[in-house]
């Protein structure tokens, strides 16, 4: 099946638009905003204006799973995943959106997918001068990050790992990310502070936890249990199956795959800081579930043992 998707790009377009069209239509009647407790001040601010403008709010969801879409079809064409153009990622993107019912409660691991792809379309192979104005947009992006989700402070650590593989590793560029990061936390402050209003901007932070998902009055259940260990190891699978594909292609490609493993690892401390229940917990790792599966699709293989192993997988996050 796999593989004929893959070579009938007109069949892929049908059912992209097939699963948009659900998922808008998802959006508009079903859409609601997740539990807000214990998050950041530009998720609850969001969810406090989403309760007084539902449509307008909804509007901005389909807007931000637009972006998501063309950003990560974008990071996919452009590491050359596949060596032909492929709308498969952004198809199984939007399926596990759906079966996880990831769009009927909005989460923080929705805004964090959306700036994790926006730094990845961000160039880094660029001359010295724009990479540090590029820096500096990635520290204000993860800055924007952490306002609406504590967990993407995560991605400051990958943005990191981004310019040492890309060999651009630098203090300079590491120190300007740094600086755009700083800046947007000064405006923020400055602006509580200025309205007497700081009190509840720290606070909102004061309530991160490590392992939060572990404090919840529900206690971790048998079948998250078996959950968590299946995916973790179809993620390693999908980490060690890339990476052995990549090994008879070009070094640039191969590089590619390693930058791709890396954030994929440093995603899983999204799991650690963040303070979301348990099926929402693994929202954090649909951006790279949804390449791994569009990078496997090409492969030719036995057996359909790479259809077996991503329906396995839309079915284990849909549990």
């Amino acid at each position: 099946m796999l593989k004929i998707l893959n070579k009938n790009i007109f069949l892929q377009w049908i059912i992209l638009v097939a699963l948009l069209a659900l998922s808008i239509f998802t959006i508009i009647t079903k859409t609601q905003m997740g539990n807000g407790e214990g998050e950041t001040f530009l998720f609850t601010t969001f969810s406090h204006f989403f309760s007084l403008h539902k449509y307008f709010g909804k509007g901005i969801i389909i807007f931000v799973l637009f972006i998501q879409i063309i950003l990560l079809q974008y990071y996919f064409a452009k590491n050359e995943f596949s060596s032909k153009f492929s709308l498969l990622p952004a198809c199984f993107f939007l399926t596990i959106l759906l079966l996880t019912k990831s769009l009927q409660f909005i989460h923080p691991f929705f805004f964090t997918s959306l700036f994790l792809l926006s730094i990845f379309a961000i160039p880094y192979d660029v001359s010295a001068i724009k990479l540090r104005n590029n820096a500096f947009w990635v520290g204000t992006l993860i800055a924007m990050a952490t306002c609406f989700d504590p967990s993407a402070i995560i991605l400051f650590i990958i943005a990191i790992v981004i310019l040492f593989i890309n060999q651009f590793s630098r203090i300079k560029e590491i120190g300007i990310i740094l600086v755009g990061f700083l800046l947007v936390y000064f405006y923020f402050f400055s602006y509580h502070f200025l309205t007497d209003n700081h009190c509840e901007w720290f606070v909102s932070f004061q309530q991160l936890k490590l392992f939060g998902f572990l404090n919840f009055a529900t206690p971790v259940n048998l079948v998250f249990q078996i959950k968590l260990g299946c995916l973790l190891i179809m993620y390693l699978y999908f980490m060690i199956r890339v990476r052995l594909i990549s090994e008879s292609k070009v070094v640039m490609l191969r590089k590619r795959v390693i930058t791709l493993n890396s954030f994929s690892i440093l995603l899983l401390g999204c799991l650690i800081v963040s303070n979301s229940t348990f099926p929402q917990l693994f929202g954090y790792l649909f951006v790279p579930i949804a390449i791994y599966l569009g990078c496997l699709s090409q492969e030719r293989n036995p057996l359909y043992i790479n259809e077996i192993v991503s329906i396995f997988t839309l079915v284990v996050l849909c549990l």
